[in-house]
């Protein structure tokens, strides 16, 4: 079965046969019937939304939007070759859209395929050349396929339509892959200086590097050693979040809740939670998913201020599963939050006795042991952390904390000088270790120490600090 989409044509009379004639054979468009995909499922937040929006799709046959939704749903779903279907559908539709073969063009660009991505994109391009980040990806897809000097040409067309940080990394990128270093180190100084981001860095460390500027390489890699890939902000295609479904939407809303948007979390959250109510998380059944809700909405809450909220849905979720271990260490961070800490101690060590084998709850016990000023204690809660987690930043921090409350100068040194190789750009963990080194009597170290902490941005006040003990103790050694 076809659905046939026909568009009004005005014609002069003397030619209307002819016109139509021409109506019937070419100006008619035939398009498939909607693909129906993805309902064998188990998810059912995912199911019953496709099932709606096929509706809706199979209900407006010639409706181009609704085609496009399908393929939406699709695509941020991880329908991949559904979605590809779907959105040439909708634009055989509506071929004036701009929204259907750009996002095509990304999809067929996840799949690995830059070269056929950059023949699509081209459509969406010539029905709209001002939406800056069309040139971005450009941009980017040509660099895939080692084509830096076009790459360039696109992404200097997003830095005319608007100019930013986006394009002017993108400029870098393009230029390093010509092996235009020092044109992209240009630019990438002073954006470094504005863009906090690793990929930032690392990528202005690599380009250092390849002009043998070997140490600002190093410090500009150590900020950079996390990077990730950096994307383009997009707003059109940010539109497909409102289709994501099921155990997608989940991990959508821990992110959002993670970076600040914590009442469109919630949202997501009250929406799955139909699916797996509180109570299922005492059943045999479902309890990890219900569970896991009731603890995110937790956190949610206490992120968007609703610190009441947030105790009473854990407190819940402890009378339902008194074992399920993230609402003891949930519950154990709001407690602390309140600075109740004898609480907050008593479920980090009943996490621990459900579990003993995971780092993370042995090194909040050692956290909260230091803030109750029992230091001894706390060495030990953090040291069997470390046999967990043996590089991880924090805990060796804290644990340099420890001996120094402990005057072990010594072992603290050592703890934050591992601090510094993990993190070379900690300004804390190299202010500490120059208290420590000065504290042994190392001064010269001990200042070489305190100006990594200065180059690295250590706070102003600390800084003062360690350099008036410094200077106290460089004239101890002079007077002995």
């Amino acid at each position: 079965m076809y659905t046939v989409k026909c568009r009004a044509i005005f014609i002069p009379t003397q030619i209307y046969l002819i016109a139509v004639t021409l109506l019937l054979c070419t100006a008619c468009t035939r398009v498939e019937d909607p693909i129906i995909a993805g309902i064998d499922s188990s998810d059912r937040d995912l199911v019953d939304y496709l099932e709606e929006v096929q509706q809706s799709a199979l209900a407006m046959e010639s409706s181009a939007l609704a085609r496009g939704r399908l393929a939406m749903a699709y695509d941020i779903n991880g329908l991949l070759d559904e979605a590809l279907a779907t959105y040439q559908q909708a634009e055989a539709l509506d071929p004036s859209e701009f929204r259907w073969p750009y996002f095509r063009a990304h999809v067929i660009a996840e799949i690995g395929d830059h070269e056929h991505a950059l023949q699509v994109l081209e459509r969406a391009a010539a029905i709209d050349r001002n939406y800056s980040p069309v040139w971005l990806f450009q941009g980017s897809w040509l660099l895939k396929t080692e084509r830096p000097d076009d790459a360039l040409i696109a992404f200097q067309r997003a830095t005319d339509l608007e100019p930013g940080p986006s394009p002017n990394f993108g400029r870098a990128q393009a230029l390093i892959a010509a092996g235009k270093y020092g044109q992209a180190i240009k630019i990438l100084e002073p954006l470094s200086k504005t863009t906090l981001h690793p990929q930032v860095y690392r990528t202005l460390g690599e380009a250092l590097r390849s002009v043998g500027r070997t140490e600002e390489a190093r410090k500009a890699l150590a900020k950079g050693k996390d990077a990730g890939p950096l994307t383009w902000p997009d707003e059109r295609r940010d539109e497909r979040n409102n289709h994501v479904r099921g155990h997608a939407s989940y991990q959508l809303a821990k992110t959002l809740s993670a970076s600040g948007r914590a009442d469109e979390a919630l949202i997501i959250l009250q929406r799955l939670q139909t699916y797996h109510p509180e109570q299922a998380c005492g059943a045999e059944q479902g309890i990890i998913l219900a569970c896991n809700l009731m603890n995110s909405f937790s956190i949610a809450f206490d992120r968007a201020g609703r610190t009441t909220s947030a105790l009473e849905t854990v407190q819940r979720g402890l009378d339902i599963n008194p074992e399920f271990i993230p609402f003891h260490l949930t519950i154990a961070n709001l407690y602390r939050q309140d600075r109740k800490l004898e609480s907050a101690l008593a479920h980090l060590d009943k996490a621990i006795e459900l579990n003993p084998s995971r780092g993370y709850p042995h090194e909040q016990r050692g956290r909260l042991l230091f803030g109750l000023a029992r230091y001894n204690e706390a060495r030990t809660a953090l040291q069997i952390a470390l046999q967990f987690e043996p590089e991880k930043q924090t805990t060796l921090f804290y644990l340099g904390l420890t001996e120094v409350e402990l005057s072990n100068w010594t072992a603290a040194a050592g703890h934050f000088q591992h601090v510094t190789r993990i993190e070379q750009d900690s300004p804390l963990g190299h202010m500490f270790l120059a208290r420590s080194l000065g504290e042994l009597g190392r001064i010269e170290d001990a200042w070489h120490a305190y100006h990594q902490a200065q180059q690295y941005g250590a706070d102003p006040r600390e800084l003062r600090s360690t350099e008036q003990r410094l200077r106290e103790l460089k004239m101890r050694q002079v007077k002995e």
